[in-house]
């Protein structure tokens, strides 16, 4: 544990930025692949992966205290069980939560759903858009709460349109966007079946630059080695003669062959260009099975 302490003090923010402050689930330190600690000032966020050891909580608990940071409250997620429940270990599940990214913040939902409402891996696909998105017209799929919207937003973006099953996790993106005071009408939030909805999709196109970012598995409605090579084939349809595309996965079982092997199939004029993996990655044994984030660039061949 003294080990792991020295590596959670070397990640500790000089200011307010949500981080995660050890990431067990990146093998790195046998024994430890079933938890990872966040911090979201004034909240650290542990979640277990599989049961935790005897006395393990009470032990960390005890070396989390003499941490030098701000810690007002310490939740506890247990993913490994069903609807994936909090518990309260100090303080108390505020209802008022926000991750800081940049200047940006973010809606947190403790204890309400199993995800938070916040990925802190997309930090370098969030980056990466703002940088790209400058007069763009950006489609952002499986748009979750929308915080890839604020990002292009930030970045100069034209328009995005926000595309997801969830209404609940679009009214919480559109609260990210008043919250960061990004203008809405530049903005869309589409709650849409994305495999049955692309001619509403279209309509509001053609896209400069395209994000995918499904979940593994979706239910029946989506599952990534079935379903994503169904967009990828519509990508021509919706995009603009030199658009970019953000295609991203993140399953320990697939690599980015798996999607560079998709576009050369299914839209050859769509070259790949480059991959980022997670902001996590310096904490991984092998970041090819975290979240990767690969870029493809459309040829004249699109037109």
């Amino acid at each position: 544990m003294k080990d792991i302490l020295s590596v959670i003090k070397s990640r500790i923010p000089n200011d307010s930025t949500s981080t995660r402050l050890f990431h067990g689930r990146g093998k790195q330190f046998p024994g430890h692949e079933f938890w990872v600690l966040d911090y979201f000032d004034p909240t650290l966020l542990i979640t277990l992966y599989a049961q935790a050891p005897e006395n393990f909580l009470t032990e960390l608990m005890i070396e989390l205290s003499s941490l030098p940071l701000k810690a007002e409250n310490i939740l506890l997620q247990k993913r490994y069980l069903p609807k994936a429940p909090f518990e309260v270990l100090k303080g108390q599940l505020s209802d008022n939560s926000f991750a800081q990214e940049s200047e940006n913040l973010f809606h947190l939902k403790f204890g309400q759903t199993q995800n938070i409402g916040f990925f802190l891996d997309m930090a370098p696909g969030r980056a990466l858009l703002r940088d790209l998105a400058k007069d763009k017209k950006v489609l952002n799929l499986f748009s979750y709460t929308c915080s890839l919207s604020v990002a292009a937003l930030k970045g100069g973006a034209q328009q995005v349109v926000n595309v997801d099953m969830s209404k609940a996790a679009l009214a919480l993106g559109e609260e990210n966007h008043r919250l960061n005071n990004l203008e809405l009408r530049r903005a869309r939030f589409l709650s849409y079946d994305i495999m049955n909805s692309w001619k509403n999709i279209a309509k509001y196109g053609p896209y400069d630059v395209v994000v995918i970012d499904p979940p593994t598995n979706q239910g029946e409605s989506f599952k990534v080695e079935r379903d994503y090579y169904k967009i990828v084939k519509r990508l021509k349809s919706l995009c603009s003669a030199q658009a970019v595309v953000l295609a991203c996965l993140n399953s320990p079982h697939l690599g980015a062959e798996f999607l560079i092997e998709l576009f050369e199939q299914h839209a050859p004029e769509y070259k790949y260009q480059k991959i980022h993996y997670s902001a996590f990655a310096q904490m991984e044994h092998r970041p090819q099975e975290g979240l990767k984030i690969l870029i493809f660039q459309a040829t004249s061949q699109a037109n």
